[in-house]
């Protein structure tokens, strides 16, 4: 009779320490599912290197985002793992990934992040898992640097990151004082303005902050364009070289080796020129709606190769 009683014992032990997987996927504890069932089941998980979306033949792999929907929330993820689980006979399939935020969500900790847009995401150290059913479609979210310094092109409806965010330390991978302004506004860059690019120093200035009108914005002819400071400074160097003329000329000095000191004090002002705060980036492409309208303008009245539009 005792041991009778004992096995019995034994019996419901080992039914009460079996997990109940039902219960939690239904309170949405997949981390705990996961790892359990891997434990009792690991013949019924299959790593995944990607899964299909809604979309004839489309792919969401590990390392790509994704938008999510879930509890009447928009999730953005940057995809991390994706398993297929055989549970009571039934595929299901989880994906895993870190989560990132949206300007509101971290709107009070710089009166700067205000200048974002809602195409600004920020990527957290936070991971969540999520049904594939959950899945609402493949996104692009490009490195906002890459977009204003190495000539990519992004696509209409795609996202973009300027700094990854610590959710623990509330503090920005990068510092939002290094964040990308270009214009002589100061302002964050916006992907979804209209830029031209200063063919002297090579920043990226608003339309609105060009001081030039619509109409002749809308109608660029194949002229330069310069921002207002490398105006003002081409000014400056324009009176100083005026005055250099000037005196050579009241006291009657025109020897070669003028002529010679002359060209070496213009190489050495440009040379000056280049080393201030400013450094110049590479060309790229102008912002634009229109891709097939020119660049520039030339308030100097000179021409230069046409620089070709960009648009979001």
């Amino acid at each position: 009779m005792k041991k009778k009683d004992k096995k019995n014992k034994k019996h419901q032990n080992n039914k009460q320490s079996y997990p109940n997987f039902m219960k939690m996927i239904e309170e949405r504890n997949f981390d705990d599912f996961i790892s359990s069932f891997r434990d009792f089941h690991p013949t019924n998980v299959c790593q995944c290197a990607f899964i299909y979306t809604y979309k004839p033949q489309e792919k969401l792999s590990i390392d790509e985002d994704a938008v999510f929907v879930y509890d009447n929330k928009i999730w953005f993820v940057r995809v991390e793992e994706i398993i297929k689980i055989v549970i009571n006979g039934e595929e299901a399939g989880f994906i895993k990934g870190r989560i990132y935020l949206q300007k509101q969500d971290v709107l009070q900790l710089h009166e700067k992040i205000q200048e974002c847009t809602d195409d600004d995401l920020f990527l957290t150290e936070q991971t969540k898992w999520f049904f594939s059913r959950e899945l609402k479609q493949k996104i692009l979210v490009y490195n906002l640097n890459d977009i204003i310094y190495n000539n990519v092109d992004s696509k209409p409806g795609s996202y973009y990151t300027r700094s990854e965010f610590n959710t623990e330390s509330q503090m920005f991978l990068t510092p939002i004082e290094e964040w990308a302004t270009e214009c002589v506004c100061k302002k964050l860059f916006d992907n979804s303005l209209g830029y031209l690019q200063c063919d002297r120093c090579e920043r990226w200035i608003h339309n609105d902050c060009s001081g030039l009108s619509q109409e002749v914005l809308e109608n660029m002819g194949d002229l330069n364009f310069n921002c207002s400071i490398c105006v003002g400074e081409m000014k400056i160097e324009k009176i100083k070289q005026k005055q250099v003329d000037d005196k050579k000329q009241k006291t009657g000095v025109s020897t070669n080796n003028d002529k010679e000191n002359k060209e070496n004090q213009i190489v050495e002002e440009n040379l000056q020129i280049q080393k201030q705060d400013r450094k110049p980036l590479l060309t790229k492409k102008l912002l634009d709606q229109n891709p097939y309208r020119k660049q520039i303008l030339n308030l100097m009245n000179f021409k230069k190769p046409t620089q070709k539009m960009k648009s979001k």
